[in-house]
C-alpha cells in the first residue's frame, strides 16, 4: 500500500503534463488556471492536513508560490516550443543537477565520498539523457530547439529556486502548503498581465491539472514521511515515463524515427539518473 501510494505522484504529475496541451488555451489561460486548481485544492485539504504557521514560513511559502508560477508558465511555453515529451525529460534532469549541486555546494547535504562520487555520475548520467532528448534531427527544426532550450531553462531554474527557498529555511512541507499556492495565484495574475480572456470557461477547465498537480504534491509529503525520500523520491519522479511515452503516443507529437528513439535512450538515462540520486539520498 504505501509503494502504491509512492507511485501516485509520478501517475498525477504524467498526466497533469499531458492534461494541459490536450485541454489547449493560451499560456496565461494554463498557468492561472493550474494556479487556482492548486488553490482550490489547499483550500479543501488544510481541514485535514496539519500546520504550524509563523511570520517566516507564510512570508517564504509565498514568495515561492510567486517563483513558482513563472516556472509554470515557462513551462507551458515550453510545452508549445518543444513539446510535452521533450520539455518533461529535460526539465527534470535539469531540476535535479539544479537541486542536488545546491545541495552539495550550499547545504552541504553529501558528505560521504561515496555519495558525492554516485552523485556525479548521476549529473552525467542526466547531461547524457538531456542531450539525447532535447536531438532534433532536421537543421531547420534547430532555431525551435533554442528557443525551448532557453524557455526550459528559465523555467527550471525558476522551479529549482521554488525548492531551494523551502529547503534553505528548512520550513515543513505541510506548513507550505496553502500560503505557497496562494503566491502562486498572485504570482499568475501577475504575469499573465497582458493574456487575452484569460478568466474564461478554458481557464475554469485548466484548474484540473492544478488539482493534479497539487494532490501529487501533498501525497508525496505523505510518502516522504512514511517511506522516506530515498524510496519515494524516486518513485515520484517516474511520471517522466507517463509523460514523455504519452506526448508521443496521446499527443501525436511528431517525431522522425531517429528523434523518437533519442528520446527513449534518453529517458532512460534520465530515470537511471533519478535511481541513483534516490540511492544518494540513503547514504
Amino acid at each position: 500500500m504505501e509503494i502504491l501510494l509512492a507511485i501516485m505522484p509520478s501517475i498525477l504529475w504524467g498526466l497533469y503534463a499531458l492534461v494541459i496541451p490536450k485541454f489547449g488555451g493560451n499560456t496565461g489561460q494554463q498557468t492561472l488556471g493550474v494556479t487556482l486548481g492548486a488553490l482550490l485544492f489547499a483550500l479543501l485539504s488544510f481541514p485535514f492536513t496539519p500546520h504550524n504557521y509563523n511570520a517566516l514560513n507564510v512570508s517564504i511559502s509565498l514568495l515561492s508560490g510567486f517563483i513558482w508560477s513563472i516556472g509554470c508558465l515557462y513551462q507551458v511555453k515550453s510545452f508549445k516550443a518543444l513539446g510535452v515529451s521533450r520539455t518533461i525529460p529535460i526539465t527534470t534532469g535539469m531540476q535535479l543537477i539544479g537541486t542536488g549541486l545546491v545541495g552539495v555546494v550550499f547545504l552541504h547535504e553529501l558528505k560521504d565520498a561515496g555519495a558525492l562520487a554516485l552523485a556525479a555520475v548521476a549529473l552525467l548520467t542526466f547531461i547524457v539523457g538531456i542531450a539525447l532528448t532535447a536531438y532534433s534531427e532536421k537543421k531547420d527544426k534547430s532555431e525551435d530547439t533554442r528557443k525551448g532550450l532557453m524557455l526550459v531553462t528559465i523555467s527550471s531554474i525558476a522551479i529549482i529556486a521554488y525548492v531551494v527557498l523551502i529547503q534553505v529555511f528548512h520550513i515543513n512541507s505541510f506548513d507550505v502548503v496553502l500560503p505557497q499556492s496562494v503566491g502562486m495565484v498572485i504570482g499568475a495574475f501577475c504575469i499573465t498581465m497582458k493574456s487575452e480572456h484569460r478568466l474564461s470557461v478554458k481557464t475554469a477547465q485548466l484548474m484540473i491539472p492544478g488539482i493534479l498537480w497539487a494532490t501529487g504534491n501533498l501525497i508525496m509529503f505523505y510518502s516522504n514521511a512514511s517511506l522516506g525520500v530515498a524510496i519515494s523520491f524516486p518513485l515520484s519522479q517516474l511520471g517522466l515515463v507517463i509523460s514523455t511515452i504519452g506526448g508521443i503516443l496521446f499527443l501525436k507529437e511528431a517525431k522522425t524515427s531517429k528523434e523518437r528513439n533519442a528520446v527513449i535512450v534518453g529517458l532512460i538515462f534520465v530515470c537511471i539518473g533519478v535511481v541513483l540520486i534516490g540511492i544518494t539520498k540513503s547514504m
